[in-house]
């Protein structure tokens, strides 16, 4: 089968600065990619890329075989920012409707049904201010995945929250997309949340933004917040902070 996004040779550049260079990448259906990588290194470029909001400079992208912007016309992309992007005089529950309006996408999945499944049962009628930070998230994601896409793209959902916080968003993300399967981009600073959450994580250079390494996580799903106390997790977070160590005195 073909890879669910393929990069090829994807290269970016802003007048004289190289954003991106000779990126390579498959990702198959289903696989949580997170990238990760020094300020500066092009890895919120690179999603962006993923949704046709930048035009590259040089190279290909395939998303299910076909255009970046075929695929976000055709509303087959989940968008979740480090900022709940919910309309403030809407309830939970009108967030959640309102993708559904906008794609017109029939799906098996509803709003309250989600909101349920989410945990925001008693919340639904709840207004944006009335929440949480992460409550507000979770109203966000709901709000990305309703309309049940094959692909999710996320940069620095969990950006936002306190350290507690983004720990319980990390494993409810992870057990939703177990039982809604979907091919995942996370750009996150965080290398704690790129373990937690990811099958591979992508260490990106900067000066131009290129490929440094990339690491196989295979901890077994469902991954709970006590996985941080064990020491694979540990030596495994080493890892990645050791290679991220040599990114930044290249």
């Amino acid at each position: 089968m073909s890879p669910a996004i393929q990069l090829r040779q994807l290269s970016k550049s802003f007048g004289e600065i190289d954003a991106l260079k000779d990126i390579d990448l498959d990702i198959q259906e289903g696989e949580f990619i997170a990238l990760i990588g020094p300020s500066g290194c092009g890895k919120t470029t690179l999603l962006r890329h993923v949704l046709s909001l930048e035009t590259a400079s040089a190279g290909e992208i395939l998303v299910g075989g076909d255009t970046p912007e075929r695929v976000r016309r055709e509303n087959k992309l989940g968008i979740v920012f480090q900022r709940a992007a919910l309309v403030p005089s809407c309830t939970s529950l009108q967030n959640v409707q309102m993708t559904l309006d906008i794609t017109g996408v029939e799906t098996p999945l509803t709003p309250a049904g989600l909101l349920d499944e989410f945990g925001l049962g008693a919340f639904k009628d709840h207004y944006p201010h009335q929440l949480s930070g992460g409550m507000q998230q979770r109203v966000n994601i709901a709000a990305a995945m309703v309309h049940n896409p094959p692909f999710l793209m996320m940069d620095e959902p969990f950006g936002a929250l306190d350290e507690m916080t983004r720990e319980f968003m990390c494993e409810f993300l992870g057990g939703v997309l177990l039982d809604n399967p979907k091919t995942t981009v996370l750009v996150t600073h965080s290398i704690d949340e790129a373990v937690m959450l990811a099958d591979r994580i992508v260490i990106l250079a900067p000066r131009p933004g290129r490929i440094s390494a990339i690491v196989d996580v295979d901890f077994p799903r469902p991954r709970r917040r006590d996985l941080k106390t064990q020491s694979a997790f540990g030596e495994k977070v080493l890892e990645v902070r050791r290679l991220l160590y040599e990114v930044e005195e290249a």
